[in-house]
């Protein structure tokens, strides 16, 4: 039987075991951290579990769906859109509660004409095949092979930038719009045309479920184990991989070995074996995010509008309700240029919660709602932005992770960093290694 390693216990590195156990192959799934789960982590707020990411499940997240309803066909609950933003001195809400598609008199009234024709074929083709919105599609592949000597500060106009896409950047990638690229918006334009639920048990149960119910294959999870390099000297399998454990270095070796790690933790591992494929893993670009939910007590917002976003000029990227029915439970997510100079690991997260206040109080009802507690978490490398013609990146590095054979890569900077796109980016890896499920 072929023995495959994962390296990575985050959705991507969950999704890969579960593509691989629908084939019956033995899977160890290594993870560094004490628990599975990565990015999309829980943590216990007042006797509940509240998610730090891939908390909301789109509409059109097809695989994850299914991938969720192997472990107990979780329960959803309705999260919806309702959000607004400080344009010239006044608020603007966005809905799309109650509409079928994307409003377009809206986003015309926030960008130019000129911006509107660039932009509506894109949408276009994403309404006409949700898997033109992924990172690296054919369609989007031929906008950056054209426009991306530009960043999306250069392709759109400022006030197009301000209002439409830097809102979408800022949230999704962490980082300003002169910091992406037009061939990699697409996978912003799906997400944003998405309609939205969320597990009504949040996404540790999802990941509890995992940990205890039987899946479709053999599954190790070997929590606690840290991957340092991998390598392959004989130039065949096996494949071999260094790792520690509670402080002890060992080695293991497997028929094929799978990075789901994010790129620059990749590059880390490859370090020594593969110099030239984690010097290219380096080009990928990941940006700071830090995340603090706070429960009040009382209502903070009310359900006509539940969400801001704010401006370059602050360093609270966005302020919202943690669901429709959390008015009271603020999530607070400081991201971009002006969160990155005021914001590090060093940070005090209850001066990083107060700031949260100063900015969004002026908008909903906090400065006189006393604060019952908050859970917050800082992520160095929490948010990929890609890189320019980024799917001639990809194309480079795996032709360099192919000099060990048997070693393949997905994650986050593959099809996007949705749930969605990283169940995708798993399901095609696990197609190219392994193949087809028989």
């Amino acid at each position: 039987m072929i023995r495959v390693a994962i390296i990575g216990g985050g959705i991507s590195g969950m999704a890969s075991a579960f593509y691989l156990g629908q084939r019956q192959i033995a899977v160890d799934l290594y993870e560094s951290e004490d628990q599975i789960g990565g990015r999309i982590g829980s943590q216990p707020l007042l006797g509940r579990w509240v998610d730090f990411g891939g908390k909301n499940i789109g509409k059109h997240y097809h695989l994850f769906r299914d991938f969720a309803a192997a472990y107990g066909d979780p329960e959803f609950e309705y999260f919806g859109f309702n959000t607004s933003q400080l344009i010239n001195g006044q608020i603007v809400g966005i809905s799309k509660e109650g509409a079928n598609s994307f409003n377009t008199l809206k986003l015309i009234s926030l960008c130019d004409v000129a911006d509107f024709r660039k932009l509506y074929p894109q949408i276009r083709t994403i309404l006409r095949d949700r898997r033109e919105g992924a990172l690296g599609s054919e369609y989007f592949r031929k906008i950056s092979n054209r426009y991306d000597d530009l960043t999306l500060a250069g392709y759109l106009s400022e006030r197009c930038v301000n209002h439409v896409v830097r809102p979408v950047t800022i949230r999704m990638n962490g980082a300003e719009p002169d910091e992406c690229y037009p061939g990699n918006l697409g996978s912003n334009l799906a997400l944003a045309l998405d309609s939205y639920e969320q597990l009504s048990q949040g996404m540790h149960s999802f990941i509890k479920a995992y940990h205890v119910t039987e899946g479709p294959g053999p599954l190790r999870i070997l929590e606690g184990h840290r991957v340092t390099s991998i390598s392959n000297e004989s130039g065949m399998n096996p494949v071999s991989i260094e790792y520690i454990y509670r402080g002890k270095t060992a080695t293991a070796c497997y028929d094929r070995v799978i990075s789901a790690l994010p790129a620059l933790r990749l590059a880390s591992v490859l370090e020594k074996s593969l110099p030239e494929a984690s010097a290219l893993l380096r080009q990928v670009r990941y940006y700071p995010v830090a995340i603090a939910i706070v429960k009040y007590r009382n209502k903070v917002f009310n359900k006509n509008r539940r969400a801001m976003v704010f401006d370059r000029s602050v360093a609270l990227s966005n302020a919202g309700a943690y669901g429709i029915n959390d008015l009271d439970i603020v999530r607070y997510t400081f991201s971009g240029r002006v969160s990155r100079s005021l914001i590090s690991e060093r940070s005090s997260p209850e001066d990083v919660v107060m700031l949260g206040e100063e900015i969004a109080g002026s908008y909903f009802s906090i400065r006189e709602n006393p604060r019952e507690a908050f859970v917050y978490r800082y992520l160095p490398e929490g948010l990929c932005a890609y890189s320019a013609r980024h799917h001639h990146l990809l194309d480079q590095i795996d032709l360099e992770l192919g000099r060990i054979s048997g070693l393949a890569a997905t994650g986050d900077y593959r099809r996007g960093a949705s749930i969605e796109a990283c169940c995708r980016a798993a399901f095609e890896c696990v197609d190219n290694v392994i193949g087809a499920v028989p």
